[in-house]
């Protein structure tokens, strides 16, 4: 073989040579990022997430348990009877007593979740009153002082002591996100119906407890936000109700996990749009 053949044939071999170490170094490069794009596409995990509704027995609070089950969070949810609240354990969620208005009750659960971290508290409980609107709600003439208080209790002050007991769970968290379930009836600029004076005075209370608390010193770090859900078909929206709470509530938790300083202290309707106080 002539040196000139030879020269030819040893550049060839060192040509292939650096070819292929190129082609492996492509490939593993590519391989790395298949790799990193994967693991961005994995949903993210929320086993280690804790979210406690109030009220989730039935209706909005047992879907969205349903909801937060299915995502991976740790779900605490609370009933007045939990041992009616079938539906509820059947999710998988931690079923816990609490009536909102009863100060024992919320002591109780603050006691037997002392040391655990609460990620999400969705004050969710409420009363609309003795008469839904299928059945014609009292206007002045026959408004009681006992619906008045009953909605007080319930739908304003519930919330804010319950949001008081478990502050300490809520300090143990990291970005801790505090959800108070409001109305757009509560909305002084919407509307009147002149009927369901408890229910409307009572949420439109429990925007100001939102206001007041998203500038309360000893809730620094904690996102604070009043949310509309919509008028759903449930026991409390009736048939009436115009959205389906399955879709609805999966737009609530996605703005839930979603939300950010630029939410807090406000009122906010279920598909993530502002609403007027």
């Amino acid at each position: 073989m002539s040196i000139a053949a030879n020269c030819t044939m040893m550049f060839t071999q060192r040509t292939l040579s650096t070819s292929s170490i190129l082609i492996l170094s492509l490939l593993v490069l590519l391989g790395s990022m298949s790799s990193t794009w994967a693991e961005e596409a994995e949903p993210a995990s929320h086993k280690n997430s804790r979210v406690l509704i109030t009220g989730a027995n039935r209706g909005l609070g047992l879907e969205m348990a349903k909801q937060f089950v299915a995502k991976g969070y740790q779900v605490i949810g609370t009933a007045r009877k939990p041992e009616q609240a079938v539906a509820l354990k059947q999710t998988g969620a931690t079923v816990m007593k609490l009536d909102v208005t009863s100060e024992a009750d919320i002591a109780a659960l603050a006691k037997a979740l002392e040391g655990e971290k609460i990620d999400i508290l969705i004050n969710n409980a409420g009363y609309f009153g003795p008469k839904l609107m299928t059945e014609n709600p009292e206007n002045l003439a026959k408004l009681t002082r006992q619906e008045m208080e009953l909605c007080y209790r319930v739908n304003t002050l519930g919330p804010l002591f319950v949001t008081q007991a478990l502050l300490p769970n809520l300090k143990l968290a990291e970005d801790a996100k505090v959800v108070h379930i409001s109305t757009r009836a509560s909305i002084l600029s919407k509307g009147t119906s002149g009927t369901a004076y408890g229910y409307r005075v009572s949420k439109t209370a429990l925007n100001m407890v939102t206001r007041t608390m998203s500038g309360d010193q000893a809730m620094k770090g904690i996102l604070v936000v009043a949310i509309a859900p919509g008028h759903n078909k449930t026991h409390m929206g009736t048939e009436r109700g115009k959205l389906d709470p399955q879709q609805s509530m999966a737009q609530v938790i996605d703005l839930i996990e979603n939300l950010t300083r630029k939410h807090h202290g406000g009122l906010w309707y279920y598909d993530g749009s502002r609403l007027p106080w």
